[in-house]
This record gives C-alpha cells, sequence and structure tokens, in this order.
C-alpha cells in the first residue's frame, strides 16, 4: 500500500449529500481506502487515487483545532466517514483519525464511527472517557470468512469485528450493527442471518440498518474483476436481471437497485428475523427512496441501547 500525505485546503468538516447526514458535519481522513471492498462506491469517485494507494490529509488535525475555535456554533454530531474508513490499518490512518477524534470530543462534540476495521486500544480508552458522546455502527454482514474474504479482502475479519462489538459493549457501548450492502444469494440467506444474528444477541446488539448492494458501471466493473473466479458473480448478476434504476437521496445520484418487489419481500423477513433475536432493524430511504422516503440511518445517534427502541413502520408493504 503506498501512503502519501497531502494537504487539505477546504474546510475540515464538510457537508454530504446523504439526507440522513444533512445536519450532521462529516470528516474523511484520507482520500481512497485500503480495505478494497469489492462493492465500494467510492472507488468510483473522480478524486479516488486507485487502488493500492491512500492519500493522507497531513494538516488535518491541526486545521480542525483552528477551524473549531472560530466557530460561533459546534456541530453536535461529527460522522467518520462517508468515502473511507477511518480505522484502516495504516499508522498514518490510525493515528490522525485518533487525533481528530479526540479534539472533536474535548469540545463536546459527539462522533458517530462507522467502520469494518479492526478498533486498536487507545481508540477504546478514549471512548470510555466519552461514551454518552460515542455512537459506534460495525459494518457486518456474514461470520463466514471465506465469503467476507473475497467481497472485503482487506477489510477486519468477521472475528476481529465480533471483537471490536466485545470490547465496545464491555466499557458500556452497545455498537449499532449495519448490514450494508447486503449481497443477494450470497449474505442475505437465513441461513447466514441466523448465524449472525444468533451471535450479535448474545452481545446485546438490539438496533441495526440494513441495505441492499446497488450497482453502478463502475461497481459492477470491480465485482467482475474481484469475484469472476468464484460462484458468486453469477448469483449477484442472476439477481440484477430484473433490476430498476433508481434515484438515490443519498448522492442525487441515478443507480441500478434490485427489484423493488423483492427487497420489500427480503427487508419484511428480514426485520422479522432480527425481531425474533430482539434486534430492531431499519431501512433507510436514503438508498431506498422507491420504499420508504424516511432518512433513518441517524435514527439511533445518541441514544444508549440498554432497551430496544421503540418498533416502528418503517417501510409500506
Amino acid at each position: 500500500m503506498h501512503i502519501e500525505f497531502i494537504e487539505r485546503k477546504s474546510t475540515v468538516l464538510a457537508k454530504t449529500t446523504l439526507k440522513c447526514l444533512s445536519e450532521v458535519a462529516t470528516i474523511n481522513p484520507t482520500i481512497g481506502c485500503s480495505h478494497q471492498c469489492a462493492y465500494c462506491y467510492a472507488r468510483g469517485y473522480s478524486m479516488y487515487p486507485g487502488d493500492g494507494k491512500v492519500l493522507v490529509y497531513e494538516n488535518m488535525a491541526e486545521k480542525l483545532k483552528k477551524e473549531l475555535s472560530r466557530r460561533k456554533k459546534l456541530p453536535k454530531y461529527v460522522f467518520f466517514s462517508s468515502s473511507c474508513d477511518a480505522l484502516q490499518p495504516i499508522p498514518q490512518v490510525i493515528n490522525l483519525s485518533y487525533e481528530l477524534m479526540n479534539i472533536l470530543l474535548e469540545y463536546n462534540i459527539g462522533i458517530n464511527l462507522l467502520t469494518k476495521g479492526r478498533i486498536p486500544a487507545k481508540f477504546l480508552d478514549l471512548f470510555r472517557k466519552f461514551k454518552n458522546l460515542v455512537h459506534i455502527q460495525i459494518g457486518i454482514t456474514t461470520l463466514n470468512r471465506n465469503v467476507q474474504r473475497i467481497i472485503e479482502p482487506y477489510a477486519a475479519t468477521p472475528t476481529e469485528r465480533l471483537r471490536n462489538i466485545e470490547r465496545l459493549c464491555a466499557i458500556g457501548i452497545i455498537p449499532e450493527v449495519k448490514l450494508d450492502p447486503l449481497i443477494p444469494g450470497i449474505t442475505d440467506t437465513k441461513t447466514n442471518l441466523h448465524t449472525l444474528f444468533s451471535i450479535l444477541q448474545k452481545y446485546g446488539i438490539n438496533a441495526m440498518g440494513i441495505n441492499y448492494l446497488f450497482l453502478r458501471p463502475y461497481i459492477k466493473k470491480n465485482l467482475f474483476e474481484s469475484l469472476r473466479q468464484t460462484s458468486f458473480l453469477k448469483e449477484i448478476l442472476v439477481h440484477y436481471q430484473k433490476s430498476k434504476p433508481v434515484n438515490l437521496l443519498a448522492e442525487k445520484s441515478r443507480v441500478h437497485a434490485l427489484d423493488v418487489s423483492y427487497r420489500k419481500n427480503s427487508y419484511h423477513t428480514i426485520v422479522n428475523i432480527a425481531n425474533d433475536y430482539g434486534i430492531s432493524a431499519y431501512v433507510c430511504g436514503c438508498k431506498n427512496p422507491d420504499i420508504t422516503e424516511e432518512p433513518l440511518c441517524g435514527i439511533n445517534w445518541g441514544k444508549h441501547f440498554k432497551n430496544p427502541p421503540e418498533q416502528r413502520k418503517l417501510f409500506a408493504l
């Protein structure tokens, strides 16, 4: 992995086109990500530096301090990260992300971290100190290492992600789980879901966001390159033969999504399975605007999950 330092010229706290994060500032410590997930939409961005290369903002921490000191109104929460993972297994990225989070928490600004990486011990110590300001989302769709290795080649293993959950629970932070993206015929099977949910239940997980993979030309290209020597590719493409173009609320862009009836029925099944394990699952309208317009990705931010949130009708059937 080639690491290159660059300067951040624009403001550190950025706005995102994600409707559910419209009132939340976001931070991306890097351009590019070492995880190189086969389904990653950010790999198609014009600024993406290419696989095997990560650009790290060397001046971001100092710039953030100055930015916060000049602000009359501070954000309530900051989201890490919309187009990269703040916990990539790269020392330069880990150190920068830690410094950024420490600065924000010292300013009494909450952080929401979505990661498919391993959470280092020093972050757990930091989160313990400011646990009322920390919301963690762990991305995990399967416990099958062979499947995960193919679709997320350099992300943390399922075992490491469960260890994240265990360690977070030990310091009083019950994370939310993100089943995003689910891959039809591979990670949305009842066998896979029951296996995953039964383990999550043991840790007291009770909040979960779910979303299916959508396709863009470059996502399809990356999937083909990553999966062409596996049986997965044919399975995926069969499911998307009846895909329909959808305008995302997330990025104001057009994608090909699974047939709406397939998604509705499958989401309904997954929500019911999750309920059987005491987990409240929701579908966000940002990526499923033809099912629900409710932007629910941030519905649980700032809440403690000692009791399951009230179940809501999240999409029409």
